[in-house]
């Protein structure tokens, strides 16, 4: 259930004061970043988003954490999502087309997973 929460501030969403019902609790895992393991160690960990969408998940994770998150997700060029990531919302591929409206829901598990190919 969003509820309205003290303590939160509002970032570059612009809430009003209790517009809060969008922040709500989740689990996020990220596979294959070596770069920010020491931000997110292997497995899933509970987090607070403050937002609703999947682009807003992505907004809050780069505000609230240090720049090698921004240059993990993103791609430097285009500075929209790294082509090479995939993400998985409770198991199911999010379509690339989806990505910036996809609605997040309490109790959601984000997985974002770097892509690798080799031989």
């Amino acid at each position: 259930m969003k509820t309205c929460r003290k303590g939160v501030t509002p970032g570059r969403f612009q809430f009003t004061p209790c517009d809060f019902r969008f922040v709500m609790d989740i689990n996020i895992e990220f596979i294959g970043f070596p770069t920010i393991y020491d931000l997110f160690p292997g497995g899933a960990h509970p987090y607070t988003l403050r937002g609703e969408t999947l682009l807003q998940l992505m907004e809050d994770l780069i505000e609230r954490n240090d720049e090698r998150l921004r240059e993990s997700l993103l791609d430097p060029g285009t500075k929209s999502l790294d082509p090479t990531i995939q993400i998985i919302i409770n198991g199911r591929p999010v379509p690339r087309d989806q990505m910036r409206v996809r609605r997040i829901e309490e109790g959601d598990q984000i997985t974002f997973m770097k892509l690798l190919a080799g031989g």
